[in-house]
């Protein structure tokens, strides 16, 4: 009996030890003249080693703001965030400094922004600004590290990776600069990526070709992998569990294969319904009524309420908690187990 409960000890650590990122009780809030906007209202998000979590929901809904508060890039002075515990591969992290941030940023964190041309600098050659990570992180010569910086973008499936070291963000197409990012984040193989919407303004063909690079780089290195975008077609064949969110809320989280399968919340079937399928005879763009509420004027109860078909006088009153079920899914609304929410 004493030997199994060992055994049983030693399994538990190692689950728990598996967590790449766990945040409790997220909350950011920003002052405004007009009063507070609450972006972000206590979310849980955590991310296991290796794993891909998404993070989807129209724009607005608090998906960015929930990567830059995990990052610690929100400016103090315009933000204020609020967190239980934050923790990066068992690491406390609500508590470091900036100093101590730059120092994890690349090399144990790193993010994939939406606008290559914002976030690469004009004026420096895309080598010179991946060498700038390498000479960071580790004490290596300007030699060594363009020769590193070539690899990674040859790595990311940059042709001719010598010729594109020395041009400017301006000279490359769209992909080859989400490609440079890509490069970018992976170069010092950290533990946990965050990519917001990395596909934006990028045709389709070319999407799938950056979100494959993702995909394989991800695999390959085994690195955690949360993933913003408000397309769920993005989401199906790379990430492993999905948190729906909506007005700062996380109203769903499920392993991909059930939320495709039975969604819960009307607002996911909502998202699943209004992605273009191939099989859809008859031709018809369905799309959730209205839009965003807004974040200065949430509405009382459910904050979906106004544009869901389902809606009750307590949805109208009551906001939803968030119910766990037996498979460990979650779901954050009065009605669920109404078959009107499940998938047709």
């Amino acid at each position: 009996m004493k030997q199994e409960n060992v055994s049983l000890k030693t399994r538990t650590d190692d689950f728990e030890h598996q967590k790449m990122l766990e945040i409790k009780n997220l909350k950011v809030v920003f002052p405004m003249e007009m009063g507070l906007l609450r972006a972000v209202e206590g979310i849980d998000l955590s991310v296991d080693k290796g794993k891909c979590v998404a993070i989807v929901g129209e724009s607005g809904c608090g998906k960015s703001v929930t990567s830059l508060a995990t990052m610690k890039l929100l400016n103090p002075a315009q933000a204020v965030v609020q967190v239980d515990k934050m923790e990066l591969d068992g690491m406390d992290i609500t508590q470091l400094s900036e100093p101590e941030m730059q120092k994890l940023r690349g090399r144990k964190v790193s993010m994939i922004f939406q606008d290559a041309l914002s976030a690469l600098n004009p004026v420096m050659t895309v080598g010179k600004q991946l060498d700038e990570i390498f000479r960071k992180h580790f004490k290596i010569s300007k030699k060594e590290a363009k020769a590193r910086s070539i690899e990674a973008l040859r790595m990311v499936g940059i042709p001719e990776p010598q010729m594109r070291y020395k041009a400017y963000p301006h000279e490359l197409s769209g992909g080859m600069r989400q490609r440079v990012l890509i490069a970018m984040a992976f170069a010092c193989h950290p533990d946990l990526i965050i990519a917001d919407e990395p596909t934006t303004a990028l045709d389709v063909t070319i999407q799938a070709q950056v979100l494959q690079v993702l995909s394989d780089m991800q695999r390959k290195n085994g690195t955690s992998l949360i993933l913003i975008t408000h397309d769920l077609s993005v989401v199906v064949h790379m990430a492993d569990e999905i948190c729906v969110m909506y007005c700062g809320k996380i109203v769903e989280k499920a392993s991909t294969r059930d939320l495709f399968k039975q969604p819960l919340h009307p607002y996911t079937k909502g998202l699943i319904n209004s992605v273009a399928k191939m099989s859809d005879e008859k031709g018809e763009f369905v799309q959730i009524p209205d839009s965003l509420p807004n974040p200065m004027n949430k509405p009382q109860g459910c904050y979906f309420h106004p544009r869901c078909p389902y809606a009750t006088e307590q949805c109208r009153q009551e906001m939803p908690y968030m119910e766990t079920l037996e498979n460990g899914r979650q779901v954050r609304c009065w009605n669920w187990r109404e078959e009107v929410c499940y998938v047709e």
